[in-house]
């Protein structure tokens, strides 16, 4: 049976419709040990090989029964129950021990090694984000941060986790609106993900404050630049770090000390920065600035230019032509109307 994918490719964003079921448990191994035909993937390659994916699986109610076995893969599999699940909906022969659903909250996530045998029931309905993590991607954040890389997971099944429900939240805004998650965005969301789960589940030791004040002058203007020229989101934090001669941790950390904010969060800064300049200046139609200020498609430009500026980009655009001045920033209750 064929899969369908929901988001188109992307540069450096690879969509899965076939992985070696043998080795990595995302994509298409991961459906076929759920049972679920139809699933949506967005992995992040490192050096062809995926080190970081994001998997949804989504099923219609089903009776109980005994999935396949998981294949072994060196690598941390995190679970998120989009839905909350009912206690009886998931049980498990986990490393020699019985685990399951202890109780039914959102966003209920679990945390695994792949590399434990485990034996596995579920029912539907469900509906279940995975994220994949590699043991080397754990590895190399690990040695960035002076942690000892000989860590080992301390599972756990279907807990409340805050740092792991937002970030799920903030992936499926885009995802449920058919917008393709850019590279920097899940590089970031990988980066993230692979801290916590060191720090909450791996009993790591918490993370040294950096000493340094923030990106040093050159490097913020370097940064910025590459920024400003891959709008889109093409590049990856690896690259920007590469380009300041800094880690990945080591870059992200002193970035957010010198912008007051995340990568991703100054690239979509500089997205609508450029989109009020060609707005003002310009007689370029929405859609032609959406897809000069990095912007999927005009929909994706028009929801986050509102939720930044708090009124529509043709609005703004009104206020911004003729010499008129730009008004004050109405409520949100008061945007619906526009």
């Amino acid at each position: 049976m064929s899969r369908p994918v929901v988001s188109p490719r992307q540069a450096g964003v690879s969509v899965v419709n076939h992985v070696n079921s043998e080795t990595l448990m995302l994509g298409s191994s991961l459906a076929d040990v759920f049972r679920t035909p139809d699933y949506d993937c967005r992995v992040v390659d490192a050096n062809h090989k995926p080190e970081f994916a994001v998997t949804r699986l989504r099923s219609g109610p089903r009776e109980m029964e005994k999935a396949p076995a998981y294949p072994p893969d060196k690598a941390v599999l995190i679970c998120v129950s989009l839905t909350p699940a009912s206690i009886d909906q998931w049980r498990a022969l986990y490393n020699g021990r019985q685990v399951g659903v202890t109780r039914a909250i959102p966003f209920a996530t679990t945390f695994i090694d792949l590399n434990c045998p485990m034996e596995m029931w579920v029912r539907g309905p469900f509906d279940y984000l995975h994220y994949h993590l590699s043991t080397g991607l754990l590895e190399r954040i690990a040695l960035d941060n002076d942690v000892a890389p000989d860590f080992r997971l301390q599972e756990v099944f279907f807990v409340e986790d805050l740092v792991v429900a937002q970030m799920t939240k903030s992936i499926l805004a885009p995802v449920t609106h058919g917008e393709p998650l850019d590279k920097l965005a899940l590089d970031q969301i990988a980066m993230v993900l692979g801290a916590h789960t060191l720090q909450a589940h791996c009993g790591a030791p918490k993370f040294a404050v950096s000493t340094r004040p923030g990106l040093e002058a050159w490097q913020k203007l370097r940064a910025e630049e590459m920024l400003r020229a891959h709008l889109e989101g093409s590049l990856t934090v690896k690259e920007l770090a590469g380009a300041c001669s800094l880690s990945e941790s080591h870059f992200a950390r002193c970035f957010r000390l010198s912008f007051r904010t995340s990568v991703h969060q100054r690239l979509i800064q500089l997205r609508i920065e450029r989109a009020k300049y060609l707005l003002g200046e310009t007689g370029k139609s929405l859609v032609e600035i959406a897809l000069l200020a990095g912007f999927c498609d005009q929909a994706a430009f028009t929801r986050t230019f509102t939720r930044v500026e708090c009124m529509s980009p043709s609005r703004w655009r009104r206020f911004n032509s003729g010499g008129q001045q730009t008004p004050k920033k109405p409520s949100r209750q008061s945007t619906a109307a526009d």
